[in-house]
């Protein structure tokens, strides 16, 4: 038989920074919170599964006895640019895509634990199956919840990804631990979109990293509250102070916006196919790098603005006409102006009218 005191010291020194055990019983908070958030009209759409699936491990896998959480640290970086026209991605986009190095780490723990338990079962989930990883993390005493809906952990504050090993083996359940944001609500006030409508309560649709992942076009009415986030957003884990001794310069979270928006897909999968950018696609990429463009405000983004208008996707030619007209000036009318006169696309018409409309003047 195996202990969990063994199985934590092995995932420990995978790199792991929490490892905690729970049983496969009803998360129950979980439950009622979904629904009131989907009533609410708060989900994002990206959950995985009905509610009973998320919530009720023991009764959709009738094998699965015991869950092992388990958090993996990443960095954050400060929001400094630097020179140039730059974009930023979130720190647990940096590198190597984390559903990757998480999943393989525990795939690691799993094979430790394959080779001293006869008959051991097991299934890995790093946001790539149906349980709410945080309520997962919450309940096994990995961290416990702060007011930004993250779980913020003793050792590296909520600057974590979340994964578990479900399994059939009864092991012990490790108590939830006790944690408590004061009057602290740094998370909410740093939210530029108001996503963060109450504390301990997100509306998925308006979160900054939602927003840089969907597909289709951002409502023009938070465009400009996106800054210059290219994927995911890491301002209210920034703003937390479990999080302040973490921060380290930009670095590898800085892009450049120029090359993003000419760059093609070969270009692309070379640089980003193992990251999570890889994962989402390069024109999704491309359109929150046109909208940072605009927001930047800076007339040299206009060179490659340009050529955005001409795009194959209607989405990133939209994006690129609201991104000219927030930069403004004669030169960004006559793009406008012309791109007006040769698109046929009814939704970036109507988006080059728009632009057009509010188009900022020298």
């Amino acid at each position: 038989m195996i202990t969990r005191e063994q199985i934590r010291e092995y995932m420990y020194g995978l790199g792991l920074c929490r490892v905690g055990f729970t049983h496969a019983g009803p998360f129950g908070r979980l439950e009622r919170v979904l629904e009131e958030r989907h009533a609410l009209g708060y989900l994002s759409g990206f959950e995985k599964g009905a509610v009973k699936e998320r919530c009720r491990p023991g009764e959709c896998f009738d094998w699965v006895r015991s869950i092992i959480s388990a958090a993996y640290p990443y960095r954050l970086y400060r929001d400094g640019q630097g020179s140039g026209l730059k974009g930023t991605i979130s720190g647990s986009a940096v590198g190597e895509d984390y559903h990757r190095l998480l999943g393989e780490k525990l795939r690691q723990a799993a094979e430790f634990i394959s080779r001293r338990v006869e008959g051991f079962r097991y299934e890995i989930m790093v946001d790539t199956g149906p349980l709410a990883d945080r309520e997962v993390a919450c309940r096994s005493g990995v961290g416990w919840f702060g007011k930004n809906c993250s779980i913020i952990t003793p050792s590296f504050g909520s600057a974590v990804v979340l994964g578990e090993i479900l399994t059939n083996l009864e092991l012990e359940p490790d108590p939830p631990i006790e944690g408590d944001c004061g009057e602290c609500a740094r998370c909410i006030e740093s939210c530029p979109t108001g996503a963060l409508v109450a504390p301990y309560t997100l509306d998925a649709r308006r979160c900054i990293s939602y927003l840089t992942q969907k597909r289709g076009g951002i409502p023009r009415e938070i465009r400009d509250k996106m800054g210059v986030s290219l994927y995911g957003c890491d301002r209210c884990i920034e703003a937390c102070p479990h999080n302040r001794h973490g921060l380290e310069d930009s670095g590898p979270a800085a892009v450049d916006l120029e090359r993003l928006v000419t760059m093609d897909k070969k270009e692309f999968d070379r640089l980003y196919k193992n990251s999570a950018l890889g994962w989402r696609g390069l024109n999704v990429i491309k359109r929150n790098a046109v909208v940072a463009l605009g927001n930047l405000g800076a007339r040299s983004g206009l060179d490659v603005l340009e050529e955005a208008l001409k795009h194959p996707s209607a989405v990133i030619r939209g994006h690129a006409a609201w991104a000219v007209g927030r930069i403004g000036g004669q030169r960004a009318r006559e793009m406008l102006e012309k791109s007006l006169d040769s698109e046929r696309d009814q939704y970036v018409r109507e988006e080059i009218t728009a632009a057009l409309a509010g188009l900022k003047q020298d």
